[in-house]
């Protein structure tokens, strides 16, 4: 019998901490050098008469300027005078000019599609999400093939023939993962990730009255390393590089490349996304929706068969927006090459970020497109005690039966939500 792999959980797997941020390179701190005075193009302007001082909004960030330090210039009079030839004494007003000193408090967003840690920092992103997949199947055909050693027709074919039988199939998933990244450079950090995940399979609502069938998995079963370079980062763009490796356990090895540029725009960065996966399968030679039962039964949706690696490919568009000084938003539309289905996803993200170093990030994804409705793919069936009543005579005896045969995929649908929780430090 070939093995199979879990599809889903498989391309579950999506690039790990894919952020970084729009730091000026000699900045290492929460303190804007003063030597770098703030952009007037600045989405707001807020002037606090009481205080003194003023804050803005400039390339997503917020800065915050300190009361009794910001910049101005007083004006001191400096009285001396002089007899006049009416013998009037005069009055000189003298000015002259007192200089201080600019100093800014700059916030940094933490859900910012671009920020990664500067030198000898640590960032941390602990992910929780619930995701789904589902689609609706018509059964077409199948052979079935007598494997019991003691029946009079083993390894002959016992049946075959159109079988009219539908049903649904449904693949969820609750996962926890950790990013962790510290800055090598002000440019360059390394990420760790690991990842728990359960995973159940279920196939229900059969059209022949049978009762549902399904089967969970669960463990610590993803680790990932990688690197991130951020080559760009200037007034009006930013653009960074990321690589990474990640172990799947008893499914496979994965290589991700990603490139992401964006244009900043006052409180704005609008960007492009372009990601590729390459997956070495490390068991077996099949992957896709699997069900076992305790009694040895199983069943099997297969999407691909005979195949050692899976490719998959996405490119997209996004867009950052600071609203003010706490709340974000972030939406990103991707069109996706997984291997054996294509898809359009659409994602958004509204962010909450109450201090420096802390935030959150809730979002959401749905899949808008996919062209797996209609794909006829291959199924297979192990079944112990089986239905043995429309088998011919000599193969009634049999208990062990392999099925094999066509499904159509009527529809497929995903979704997936989460939250975020950033920390900087």
């Amino acid at each position: 019998m070939k093995k199979y792999t879990l599809v889903f959980a498989l391309l579950a797997v999506l690039p790990m901490f894919n952020a970084d941020a729009a730091y000026r390179r000699n900045t290492r701190n929460s303190s804007y050098s003063a030597t770098r005075p703030v952009k007037t193009t600045t989405y707001k302007t807020t002037n606090r008469k009481s205080g003194g001082y003023s804050n803005t909004i400039t390339n997503n960030f917020y800065y915050q300027q300190q009361p009794g330090r910001y910049s101005s210039s007083a004006s001191v009079s400096d009285d001396s005078g002089y007899y006049n030839d009416s013998g009037n004494y005069a009055v000189s007003k003298k000015k002259t000019t007192k200089k201080t000193y600019s100093s800014q408090i700059r916030k940094y967003f933490l859900a910012h599609p671009f920020f990664q840690p500067l030198e000898g920092k640590f960032g941390s992103v602990t992910d929780v999400s619930y995701a789904q997949n589902n689609f609706k199947f018509d059964i077409l055909n199948g052979s079935a093939l007598d494997i019991d050693r003691n029946s009079p027709t083993y390894s002959q074919i016992a049946a075959e023939g159109i079988v009219a039988i539908s049903g649904k199939q449904e693949t969820s998933q609750f996962v926890v993962k950790e990013d962790f990244s510290y800055g090598i450079s002000d440019t360059l950090a390394v990420v760790g990730m690991l990842q728990y995940d359960k995973t159940k399979v279920t196939f229900k609502d059969w059209t022949g009255g049978e009762p549902n069938d399904s089967s969970s998995s669960s463990g610590l079963n993803v680790f990932g390393i990688g690197l991130q370079n951020r080559f760009i980062d200037n007034d009006k763009w930013i653009a960074m590089f990321a690589g990474f490796f990640q172990h799947q356990k008893d499914t496979a090895n994965t290589l991700i490349a990603e490139l992401k540029a964006g244009r900043k725009i006052n409180r704005m960065t609008v960007y492009g996304l372009g990601r590729l996966g390459y997956s070495d399968l490390i068991e077996g030679d099949i992957y896709g929706a699997f069900v076992d039962q305790n009694g040895g039964d199983w069943l099997m949706l297969s999407y691909k068969t005979d195949v050692k690696d899976v490719i998959y490919a996405e490119a997209g568009v996004g867009a950052f927006a600071v609203l003010n000084k706490y709340f974000t938003l972030n939406g990103e539309l991707v069109y996706g090459y997984y291997d054996w289905h294509n898809q359009l996803n659409l994602k958004g993200a509204i962010g909450w970020q109450p201090g420096d170093s802390f935030a959150l990030n809730l979002y959401a994804s749905t899949s808008l497109y996919d062209n797996a409705k209609g794909k006829i793919k291959k199924y297979m069936n192990y079944d112990v005690n089986p239905d043995v009543s429309e088998f011919p005579v000599d193969a009634q005896s049999t208990t062990l039966v392999y099925t094999t045969g066509d499904y159509k995929i009527k529809d497929y649908n995903e979704w997936k939500i989460g939250v975020q929780a950033v920390l900087y430090f």
